[in-house]
This record gives C-alpha cells, sequence and structure tokens, in this order.
C-alpha cells in the first residue's frame, strides 16, 4: 500500500513501473479527495508519446525512492476502464476502478488446472500519436530606404522690358505749361517676381501585407523496436507423453 504521509508533489510526473519492476510510463495527473484533500488516483501516462494515459487508485500503489510501482502487469495496467482524463471523476468511475484492482491480478497469479501451471506471453505494441513543436518563426519588420527623385517644376519670372519713343516737338504733345526745375528727381520704381520650386513632403500607404496561417496534412514514416515474449516448451525424459494422456 502507499504510504499516506507524502504528498501530492512527491507524485507528479514520478516514473512508474510494473509488476516486473519495468517503466511502464510516468504520472500525469494527481486526483484529490474533495473532502479530505488527499491523492486518491493517478493517471499514467503509457503511449510511446504519452497519448494514453489510464487511472489508478493510490491504494493500489507502492512508493519507491526511483518512483511508484503498480503490482501488476504492464498489459492488465493497460486494460483498466477508460476515463476522460481532463474531467472531473464521478463516484461510480471511482468505483469501477477500485473494484478492477481490487479483483484483478489473476493474469498476474499463477494459475493451475489439471494439476499443472501455466504462463502468459506478453508482447509490446505501439502507440503513436502527435507532438507539436516550433518549426520556424516570420518577421514583419519595416526599414527605411533613402533615395533622390528629381523633379522638373515649371516656373516663372518677370523680366523687364524698356521701349522708347521719341515725341516730335512741334506737335501739341510736346508742348507743355510747366517748367523744367532744375533739381528733378523723378523715380519710378518698377518691381520684378519670379517663381522659385517649393519642396513638401506628405506620407501615403502604397502596400499593405496581410499574413496568416494554414494547416497542412502530410504524413511521416515513424519507428520503434518492440519485443515480443515467445513460450518454447522442451520435453524431458516421458513428459511430452505423459502431457498426452
Amino acid at each position: 500500500m502507499v504510504d499516506q504521509e507524502y504528498d501530492f508533489q512527491a507524485l507528479e510526473n514520478a516514473t512508474v513501473f510494473d509488476s516486473e519492476h519495468s517503466k511502464i510510463g510516468t504520472v500525469g495527473q494527481v486526483y484529490l479527495d474533495d473532502e479530505t484533500g488527499e491523492p486518491t488516483f493517478v493517471t499514467v501516462n503509457m503511449g510511446l508519446f504519452g497519448t494514453r494515459e489510464t487511472f489508478v487508485p493510490v491504494d493500489a500503489t507502492q512508493r519507491l525512492d526511483e518512483g511508484l510501482i503498480i503490482p501488476f502487469s504492464k498489459a492488465y495496467i493497460k486494460d483498466a476502464p477508460a476515463i476522460d482524463a481532463d474531467q472531473h471523476i464521478t463516484p461510480e468511475e471511482e468505483r469501477e476502478v477500485v473494484r478492477y484492482y481490487a479483483n484483478g491480478g489473476a493474469e498476474d497469479r499463477p494459475r493451475s488446472g489439471r494439476g499443472g501451471d501455466q504462463m502468459v506471453a506478453h508482447e509490446e505494441r505501439l502507440n503513436v500519436g502527435t507532438r507539436q513543436q516550433e518549426a520556424g518563426r516570420a518577421h514583419l519588420r519595416k526599414r527605411v530606404r533613402t533615395q533622390t527623385e528629381q523633379i522638373e517644376v515649371p516656373v516663372r519670372h518677370e523680366e523687364l522690358v524698356v521701349e522708347r519713343e521719341r515725341i516730335d516737338p512741334g506737335s501739341p504733345e510736346a508742348r507743355s505749361d510747366a517748367p523744367i526745375r532744375e533739381a528733378a528727381d523723378d523715380e519710378e520704381v518698377i518691381t520684378l517676381r519670379k517663381e522659385r520650386p517649393v519642396v513638401e513632403k506628405e506620407t501615403v500607404a502604397t502596400e499593405k501585407v496581410n499574413v496568416g496561417k494554414r494547416t497542412v496534412q502530410d504524413s511521416k514514416s515513424v519507428s520503434a523496436e518492440v519485443r515480443k515474449e515467445e513460450i518454447d516448451v522442451e520435453d524431458d525424459g516421458d513428459a511430452s507423453s505423459a502431457a498426452g494422456r
């Protein structure tokens, strides 16, 4: 029976062994009693990639320094009642698992018939699944590139145009009653104007990049070594003739 003094933190991720002290997986989840807070059930990850979990009562286990031992064969533990490990275990499911281990283990104990012993052969089977891992990352970055643009801008400017016209002294328009002053200083100022290029900048959007992800279905081959037990019968003396009676 399990030592009740260690808490559930000691159970998390503990290595699990079967009755032959062979590693069969690790503890996945620890279920506590709603009233006492004590660990009552653990789930064991037994798949090749930890994809299969089976329930085991804590009272049906034994605590070792290197992990947790369940005194049943791996095959018997895998055949335990199936319960969804992501939900709250119901009282009916608790009783079913407890009854399974309380009445079980028959295949692990020697059985006799007609005065003989029995041996059970086992084999390993692959349970495959998938596990997500990071395959790459995409980074979107903006960079500023500076370039020189040359644009022809039409500009206008004013030029001074001088036209001289002679006046006939004998014509009426040449006569004037105004005397000529000695210090005559008449001046007319004409302002000339021109256009010059003016550069102003504005920011406008030129491109939009939308990035998303899609899932592509593919298949990959995996391989692993599995072991299988085979039973050979060797006859000594008159054993074959006795077995045929």
